[in-house]
């Protein structure tokens, strides 16, 4: 997930702009949660809406499907033919390229921190310090205050869980994987037997 042009947070100031700059890419909370004037079920309670149903049931990890314009490598081959009989862009230049991305990676990454095991259990875990920055308006010394952690081991800590939130997050392109490509074992397999 890391990626090789995946900025480095380096002090707690660059990683708060970074996480502040990708908060709203999350799935946006529902208004209502109920309709009105409506029953279900045996116990006559009011029937959620559609948007927070739909919200209860959504994957963090959901899916779209990007289509963008991108020139064609068509001039690193050889020879004039070769621009001409180009498959991908007949010689034009340029290609439609389709890619998935995760549709919310923000959702998507504190999903993925809220499973993961906190460093020590006399410290808050990642992700509840993550959101309480958030809560307090990226502002380290309030979240400090409010997590009752003296500011070195608030610095420290708030830092460590935006590089976990930073190492969790994707936001695509993501790899199409077909039912009908051959799994690492069967490759390893054929190698091993062809050698």
């Amino acid at each position: 997930m890391g990626g090789l042009n995946r900025p480095i947070l380096t002090d707690l100031s660059e990683a708060i702009t970074w996480a502040r700059e990708r908060w709203d890419r999350q799935r946006p909370v529902p208004v209502r949660l109920h309709e009105a004037r409506t029953t279900e079920g045996a116990l006559g309670a009011p029937r959620f809406s559609h948007a927070f149903a739909s919200a209860l049931d959504a994957n963090p990890a959901a899916v779209m499907t990007d289509a963008h314009t991108q020139p064609c490598g068509h001039p690193l081959l050889a020879g004039s033919q070769a621009t001409r009989d180009c498959p991908e862009c007949f010689g034009i230049g340029i290609k439609d390229v389709t890619v998935d991305r995760y549709r919310y990676p923000m959702t998507l990454a504190l999903s993925r921190l809220s499973n993961a095991l906190p460093v020590r259990r006399t410290y808050p875990h990642p992700y509840l310090a993550i959101v309480t920055l958030a809560e307090h308006g990226w502002d380290a010394h309030a979240t400090a205050r409010s997590l009752d952690l003296g500011w070195d081991m608030a610095e420290a800590h708030l830092l460590r869980s935006l590089r976990q939130l930073h190492a969790r997050y994707q936001e695509g392109p993501i790899a199409r994987v077909s039912w009908t490509e051959k799994s690492a074992s069967q490759q390893n397999a054929e190698s091993w037997s062809a050698a």
